[in-house]
């Protein structure tokens, strides 16, 4: 969407695959576009234009096909100018500062594997949806995070969005493995357990 509320169709074209996935927005209206198999992130104005491609080796952190089969996932926008992404096979966390392309690892403690979507709970603390959901925080500005608790939802779904409601945390269980025929989503609220 446009700041007039209009949707807005963007060709990103590329002679690589590619595969768009989670979307933030900063305060001037530019969205960030993460793509899980080019292990990029667009970059787009408020009015649909490409403005950048942010590509960067740091995002693949481990070499080969098992360690970056789904690649940078999960954005949000911090509210210090940065934006937080996640890297789902690698467990990689990313500090990306969206003027220049500079990209930084967050020394995170514990694993974030799996990780796919993320929301802010505060400015020291993220919710990284994935099997299992976890609590991020970090008391530095993301330079490093600890994993301090986690979510584990219902069995044989993978989380693959979160967000916040009322303080509470919501995740979407998108793809379900279940048992017989039946094989929807499922929306629960997370109790996280501390680490």
């Amino acid at each position: 969407m446009n700041p007039r509320g209009k949707a807005v169709a963007v060709n990103m074209e590329s002679s690589e695959s590619s595969f768009a996935d989670d979307v933030a927005a900063d305060e001037d209206g530019n969205v960030y576009v993460t793509d899980v198999m080019g292990n990029k992130i667009w970059k787009v104005s408020p009015d649909g234009e490409p403005l950048l491609v942010f590509k960067n080796a740091t995002f693949a952190q481990r070499p080969g096909t098992l360690d970056n089969l789904i690649g940078v996932n999960g954005i949000i926008y911090h509210p210090n100018g940065y934006l937080l992404v996640i890297h789902t096979t690698g467990g990689d966390l990313f500090k990306v500062d969206p003027k220049t392309g500079a990209v930084s690892v967050v020394k995170v403690l514990g694993s974030l594997k799996r990780g796919d979507g993320l929301v802010l709970l505060s400015p020291t603390r993220l919710a990284v949806a994935g099997m299992p959901t976890r609590l991020v925080d970090s008391s530095d500005d993301w330079q490093t995070a600890r994993v301090t608790g986690r979510y584990v939802g219902p069995a044989h779904r993978f989380a693959s969005s979160v967000t916040v409601k009322d303080g509470d945390v919501y995740v979407n269980h998108i793809i379900g493995f279940g048992l017989g025929r039946k094989k929807t989503h499922v929306i629960a609220k997370a109790v996280f357990a501390p680490l």
